[in-house]
């Protein structure tokens, strides 16, 4: 099983597992954590773990850097963020000892994910940068445009929303080159958010929706309330509140019936916010308040800060001002754990260290290409020096054939034209000459 297999009916798989023994049930168990991806996470982290028990009694290690890969994506999409780690450089290490250039690069995306999860910006940065330089060096399109948004985000996270809207437009534009619309829906969805902290509603709008489209398109079940939420969310700023609160609970009724608390904690922010806006502020606590209890209860940093900004806010306009307070106490102290300034000053080394080497790869690229196309206009300048050689009026004898050459010397014709083309002679007689040279030749042959 690989990242571009075919992905098979689980139902199909669900059937053949119990005949399976050995290797050939952990390729079954592979093929079904693909085919569960964008269905249910924790199906896949059961399957993975099937397949890694299976493992014990035999040695594959290719299966086994894959299982660890999916269950390690896996958790990142439940919020699991440890245990993707400890699974991540399980993988890794298997990658380094057996020298495999093709997984490491994949797990090295996937653990920069999880510190990203995790709000460790300059560690997520650090993997994702030696994740896209091996990807670069391999020319792998559909990865390094992936890494751009993933770039991009951590980006936007730290608030250069011009650098993120460049990784994104670097993405998108990839993405569009070599036709792949299955991936496309992250990075429409990203650039949709730059465009809405930007005011521009319109096309943040049209982005998400866009991405909702592919996801529904190719069947991403699980990305699907995220779409959902963000078009609400876009819908809120333009005080379209109806269609904005039915969008929020539509999300909310197929995260729910998904099991998704990572999207869970994010849809009870944004209908807090909007009940806040609406001034029914026990409703916008009540589910702001459930939200930050699920935030702690994944470990998701992110969403935990949002939510206390977003409820100080509300007892702020409740007129509550000494709860607000420390509502917004408790945020200010955990955006200063997550954006400390070691945090951005390494995020901004490994941007300059990033660009700079890519920069100096595309300068050499640019002199190598100077260099061959200088040796291929001397070649051209060389053929052309030789056309024009035999070309033009030339001088010749009209009784000896000889040619006048540019010295004045009066040379045999095939000496001349050998020595400025690649034509050789052979010697022979034409009849006429034949009949004239050697007439008694030509009457025994009549």
């Amino acid at each position: 099983m690989t990242e571009n297999s075919e992905i098979i009916d689980p139902e199909i798989l669900l059937k053949k597992l119990p005949d399976t023994i050995g290797l050939d049930k952990v390729r079954v168990l592979a093929d079904l954590t693909v085919a569960f991806r964008e269905i249910s996470p924790e199906r896949v982290i059961e399957f993975g773990k099937q397949g890694l028990e299976v493992l014990k009694d035999t040695e594959d290690v290719k299966l086994e850097i894959f299982l660890l890969q999916e269950i390690c994506w896996a958790c990142n999409c439940i919020g699991e963020y440890q245990f993707s780690l400890d699974y991540g450089f399980k993988a890794l290490e298997l990658a380094d000892d057996t020298a495999n250039d093709h997984d490491e690069p994949g797990t090295l995306n996937k653990i920069g994910a999880a510190y990203y999860g995790m709000a460790k910006y300059d560690k997520a940065i650090e993997y994702f940068i030696k994740s896209l330089r091996i990807h670069e060096n391999i020319g792998n399109e559909q990865s390094i445009a992936e890494l751009n948004s993933n770039i991009g985000t951590i980006c936007y996270k730290l608030g250069d929303n011009t650098k993120a809207q460049d990784y994104y437009n670097r993405a998108i534009r990839i993405f569009e080159e070599i036709d792949n619309r299955d991936h496309l829906d992250n990075v429409y969805n990203n650039a949709a958010i730059i465009y809405r902290e930007q005011g521009e509603y319109e096309e943040a709008l049209k982005y998400h929706k866009k991405a909702l489209k592919i996801r529904e398109q190719f069947g991403k079940k699980w990305r699907i309330p995220h779409s959902l939420n963000n078009i609400g969310a876009v819908l809120m700023d333009m005080k379209n509140y109806n269609s904005a609160q039915e969008y929020f609970f539509r999300s909310l009724e197929i995260a729910e019936e998904m099991g998704n608390r990572h999207i869970i904690s994010t849809i009870l922010i944004s209908l807090g916010e909007i009940y806040a806006l609406l001034n029914h502020f026990e409703e916008a606590q009540k589910y702001v308040m459930r939200g930050l209890v699920i935030a702690d209860e994944i470990n998701e940093p992110d969403h935990k800060m949002e939510c206390l900004e977003v409820m100080s806010t509300i007892l702020e306009r409740k007129g509550d001002f000494r709860i607000a307070l420390e509502y917004h106490k408790k945020y200010k102290e955990l955006y200063d754990i997550i954006f400390t300034e070691d945090s951005s000053e390494k995020y901004n080394e490994l941007q300059v260290k990033y660009e700079t080497e890519k920069k100096e790869k595309e300068n050499e690229i640019y002199r190598l290409r100077n260099i061959e196309l200088v040796n291929a206009n001397d070649e051209l300048t060389q053929a052309l020096s030789e056309v024009r050689k035999l070309s033009g009026l030339l001088p010749i004898c009209a009784s000896c054939k000889r040619i006048r050459d540019d010295s004045g010397y009066w040379e045999q014709i095939e000496g001349y034209i050998s020595e400025r083309s690649d034509a050789q002679f052979s010697h022979g007689l034409c009849p006429e000459c034949l009949k004239k040279l050697y007439p008694e030749y030509m009457d025994s042959h009549d």
